[in-house]
């Protein structure tokens, strides 16, 4: 990918240069679906979890900081079950142990941010989040039976 910060091969991409990198994440997810015949709407719930954890990355882990990497996996590990595994340099954070914020209503319209966690966790099956020595792991997983999350 001349001209830009992120380095990738199939089933890896690693972003470099900030928020403009976001942008190669879903070339990568529709890369990895048409491979891995990943269904559409949770192709959709992938891009929407894996750009809100890395912009979270991005502004509040490293302060929009550029050249820190964020590292991003892919999985299989059986038929319909898709793993993201995203690794960075950031101070140590663990968004499971994160508060909610509601739903936002129409008297919130001022309110900006604050529902990515949520989102996350409606949209993913399993979410796993490990401290490393020098950074963060978070596990994403998504499971074509039953999407959206929760239904069977």
């Amino acid at each position: 990918m001349a001209g830009t910060g992120a380095q990738q091969n199939q089933d890896r991409i690693t972003l470099r240069n900030g928020l403009p990198d976001i942008a190669q994440l879903p070339v990568w997810v529709e890369g990895l679906s048409s491979r891995h015949s990943i269904p559409q709407d949770l192709q959709f719930a992938i891009n929407l979890c894996l750009e809100e954890a890395v912009s979270n990355v991005i502004r509040h882990g490293y302060a929009e900081a550029d050249d820190f990497p964020v590292t991003l996996g892919f999985t299989m590990p059986r038929t319909g079950y898709f793993v993201f595994v995203i690794e960075d340099e950031a101070p140590a954070f663990n968004l499971l142990d994160a508060p909610e914020l509601p739903a936002m209503n129409p008297v919130d319209e001022d309110r900006i941010g604050g529902q990515g966690i949520r989102l996350m966790r409606g949209f993913a099956s399993a979410l796993e989040y490990e401290a490393m020595p020098h950074g963060n792991r978070l596990r994403i997983s998504f499971s074509a039976q039953g999407f959206p999350a929760g239904t069977k």
